[in-house]
């Protein structure tokens, strides 16, 4: 896990406004800029988990919802600056122990507003240990014209472990008719299993971000995507199951779906014309494969 420290002479200059290394004032010298850095650990007591460890510095917070009866526990991240810009930056880290189990999502949708040129960036790490089940199910992050952010996340785990994850991406609000004409998002997956790298995966958009999204083979015009990956010993056996969730690859209620499996891993792809359309859509097909409703976050 990183920790943005300031060096000194930038906080003595956000402190008195003057720009870094030399006198006279400088807005961009004053500009707050979030941080925020969490890690959660969550271990096996008896026959329950149980977060051990949350530290959490900054703009983040995680709650802990009381759940169900013989469920594992729900982690809620909240990031309290209420959104992302330029400059700012999120440290996450969730570490599972031996056979632990946890549920990890996010209070409401992150907003990345417009920058004024440098990116957002979020970086995330998942360590699973052996026997251990994670869902990682955050709810979407949505970009605004001229949002930039850099995202990039981490994933180790051994052979028997089990990992349900969830990202998606909304291009504006389209309720409020946002159009994102240009901007930047680079997202990055990477998955390490045994030591060895099985998936690595990057999405680079940038410039004039409308005209891109507007190509047949980017999302033809649509404005959400998301991406469900399953890592665990029986993923190749499950494709089935979620292609029949899926209802094959077919428009259902103007969601494009699509699935395929290989070395254990299985990935699920989402494209809709808007962020309920999909929300409703990943609502549908989590709950079905999970064999239970979303955390109750989720609420549509």
């Amino acid at each position: 896990m990183s920790v943005v420290t300031l060096p000194s002479d930038a906080e003595a200059a956000i402190a008195s406004g003057e720009r870094p290394g030399g006198p006279g004032p400088s807005r961009a010298a004053i500009l707050q800029r979030t941080f925020g850095v969490i890690e959660l650990v969550f271990s096996l007591a008896g026959e329950s988990t149980t977060a051990t460890r949350v530290f959490q510095r900054g703009a983040l917070r995680a709650r802990f919802p009381n759940g169900a009866a013989g469920q594992p526990p729900e982690a809620v991240l909240l990031n309290l600056a209420g959104g992302l810009t330029g400059g700012d930056r999120l440290d996450i880290a969730v570490r599972l122990q031996e056979r632990a189990a946890a549920v990890v999502t996010s209070q409401s949708c992150e907003r990345i507003y417009r920058s004024p040129g440098n990116d957002a960036v979020v970086a995330g790490s998942i360590r699973l240990a052996q026997g251990s089940r994670l869902e990682w199910l955050p709810q979407p992050v949505i970009l605004f014209d001229g949002a930039r952010l850099k995202r990039e996340t981490h994933v180790e785990l051994p052979s028997d472990a089990y990992l349900l994850a969830l990202e998606s991406v909304i291009f504006g609000r389209t309720e409020s008719g946002e159009t994102v004409r240009s901007g930047a998002l680079l997202d990055g997956w990477f998955v390490h299993r045994d030591g060895e790298l099985i998936q690595a995966e990057c999405l680079d958009l940038s410039g004039d971000i409308a005209a891109t999204l507007a190509k047949p083979a980017v999302l033809n015009g649509n404005r959400a995507m998301a991406t469900l990956r399953y890592i665990a010993p029986d993923a190749e056996e499950r494709l089935s199951q979620m292609r029949t969730v899926l209802g094959a690859p077919e428009v259902v209620g103007g969601v494009m779906t699509a699935a395929s499996a290989w070395n254990g891993i299985m990935v699920a792809r989402f494209v809709a014309p808007d962020s309920y359309v999909l929300n409703c859509e990943i609502a549908r097909v989590l709950s079905a494969f999970r064999g239970r409703p979303l955390p109750r976050v989720w609420s549509l």
